[in-house]
């Protein structure tokens, strides 16, 4: 993988899918049209269900191409997405909370993947069994979703502003937090 510096650079994707989802979940919020980055017709989603709504954001912010990193993103958004459902059913007005509950969630969703796929067979291989090996790889995909919550949550106690370029930080700083716990003991 490189260390926790590469691993976070690699993964910076993850933080670009979580910063357009909660730019389009905010301006559903407040009323205001979606980020034309996304390319949806406002028409489009008149009368549509919470649900189709949220496919509809899912192929928006990461439309399928075939790769792995477009099914990873797109799996992190439709579970953070469906987890917001199951409290709120209603994606056009959540609470500024809600947004940064989604997103965090999202972010922390994708980089649990992502390492998954990066470096989980090796954790898998090096753990002295099996069993043992994916004990340690959900200890590092919860880890990395709380590390996620935290610093989100910390950004916000701040009084920032959660834009794009502070979704970055929090997914770089999550990620080589996460690398700098376990790369040694993983031999990552």
């Amino acid at each position: 993988m490189g260390g926790s510096r590469n691993a976070a650079r690699r993964m910076g994707g993850s933080a670009k899918a979580a910063s357009v989802l909660h730019g389009a979940l905010t301006s559903l919020a407040s009323g205001q049209p979606l980020p034309q980055e996304l390319g949806i017709d406002p028409q489009t989603l008149a009368g549509r269900t919470p649900v189709e709504l949220a496919d509809i954001l899912v192929d928006a912010i990461r439309p399928i191409d075939g790769t792995q990193d477009a099914e990873v993103t797109r799996d992190s958004v439709a579970r953070a997405l469906s987890d917001i459902l199951a409290q709120h059913n209603d994606l056009t007005n959540l609470t500024t909370e809600q947004v940064d509950q989604v997103t965090a969630s999202t972010l922390g969703y994708d980089v649990a993947h992502r390492i998954e796929l990066d470096v989980g067979k090796a954790i898998i291989d090096k753990a002295p069994t099996k069993g043992e090996g994916l004990e340690r790889l959900q200890e590092m995909k919860d880890y990395i979703r709380e590390v996620v919550a935290a610093e989100y949550a910390a950004e916000r106690a701040r009084g920032s502003v959660v834009g794009h370029s502070s979704i970055e930080r929090i997914s770089r700083e999550a990620i080589q937090q996460t690398f700098e716990v376990f790369e040694e003991e993983a031999g990552l």
